[in-house]
């Protein structure tokens, strides 16, 4: 997919830049330290990504979506800054109290929920919770006094690297019916929620979205129906293979939109994950095989698809990995295409078939920066070999 020329974009970052990035970083210690493979965490970084995001769009408040990176150091630098949190699961939601987060700064975004599951969150003090069909409706009941529900729409984009409503979502066409039906059962609907999809390309998709909440917002005051929620979801992008539209293209015009709904007392909030986990986290590999296929160089790593580079099965994206002497300037010699493959048997477990490397031995380190969302919390252990631990820095 293409990004306009014309507009701020965010560039992948080149070896030179993240050799200056991690000069106060010694990551071949941290290496012969910890073992490899590993991630390196940041939580300032986490932190300042959130105080960006702030400042650039304060009349939207963000909920961290802690499934993107749910380690404790990252969450807790958010924590400290003031932030709320979106969470999808009782695992999550006891993570985030156990951090000491008050429950009033915690949504429960998950639309279709396990009975046991609400009533573990009422519990724990959560009060809002979304929804998108009217079967889910039932499982809030003789919780009416404790809840308030978002309701979520489902509006397709083809701009998005992953369309999360393909999965979840109801046609705007049976918002009304669907409030009528909550109103029957004694809920309190405060509000519409959507998600625009995962590492969007393009502004337009958000914008387009809020302004079909914002109709239909005003459609339901017309039948007296007043909600003064909306959940704009995330999407914002990050600079994996290609650059990728920057902030201030979205904060320019998602402000614009939503002024009418702000300037109306309609309290506009979003689920950012992988915007300001992504950038926290670079990931730290040893090449342990070496071997040429059909004229090209195959390195073999210590981590792979079923590991920390799982975000390129389940979440689609393309780490640029460097060779990490190349990073720091000690190696020079021309780069050419290298395939990259994961420690299992599984002939799927492919990094990438187009990574620019000097030629490698084995015992040689490979970084990877952006790769602190939807790594650790997707890896597994197949065939055995344990997931990377996390080195907070």
């Amino acid at each position: 997919m293409m990004v306009s020329v014309t507009a701020a974009t965010s560039a992948v970052p080149t070896p030179a830049e993240l050799g200056l990035d991690l000069a106060a970083v010694d990551v071949p210690a941290l290496a012969e330290r910890h073992g490899t493979p590993l991630l390196l965490l940041d939580p300032a970084r986490v932190a300042e990504r959130y105080r960006v995001l702030r400042r650039a769009l304060p009349d939207v408040r963000p909920y961290y979506a802690v499934k993107a990176l749910s380690h404790p150091a990252a969450l807790a630098a958010l924590r400290d800054e003031g932030a709320c949190f979106d969470v999808a699961s009782p695992a999550e939601a006891a993570l985030v109290a156990g951090l000491g987060v008050a429950p009033d700064r915690c949504i429960y975004t998950h639309p279709v929920k396990k009975p046991a599951d609400v009533a573990a969150a009422v519990r724990a003090g959560i009060r809002t919770f979304v929804f998108d069909g009217e079967r889910e409706l039932a499982k809030f009941a003789g919780l009416e006094d404790d809840v308030e529900l978002l309701l979520r729409l489902r509006y397709r984009s083809p701009h998005a690297l992953i369309d999360l409503s393909y999965k979840f979502g109801a046609d705007p066409g049976d918002a009304v019916d669907l409030l009528h039906a909550a109103q029957r059962r004694g809920l309190r609907v405060t509000g519409l929620s959507f998600h625009p999809g995962s590492q969007l390309w393009s502004v337009e998709p958000l914008v387009e979205d809020i302004r079909h909440a914002a109709m239909l917002l005003d459609c339901l005051a017309g039948l007296g129906i007043d909600l003064a929620v909306l959940d704009i979801g995330g999407g914002l992008p990050v600079p994996y293979d290609a650059a990728v539209p920057h902030l201030s293209g979205f904060a320019a015009a998602v402000a614009e939109e939503i002024h009418p709904l702000t300037r109306r007392g309609i309290r506009v909030i979003s689920e950012p994950g992988r915007f300001l986990a992504a950038p926290a986290v670079l990931a730290v590999a040893a090449v342990v095989g070496v071997a040429e296929r059909g004229c090209v160089p195959w390195y073999y790593l210590d981590d792979g698809v079923y590991g920390s580079f799982s975000n390129v099965l389940s979440d689609h994206v393309h780490p640029t990995v460097h060779a990490y002497r190349a990073v720091t300037g000690e190696d020079r010699r021309d780069a050419v295409p290298s395939v990259l493959a994961g420690p299992t048997c599984d002939s799927t477990d492919v990094i990438t078939t187009t990574a620019l490397l000097p030629p490698l031995e084995v015992g040689d380190l490979v970084v990877a920066p952006n790769m602190g969302a939807y790594t650790t919390v997707t890896a597994c252990e197949f065939n055995g070999i344990p997931k990377a631990p996390v080195v907070v820095l």
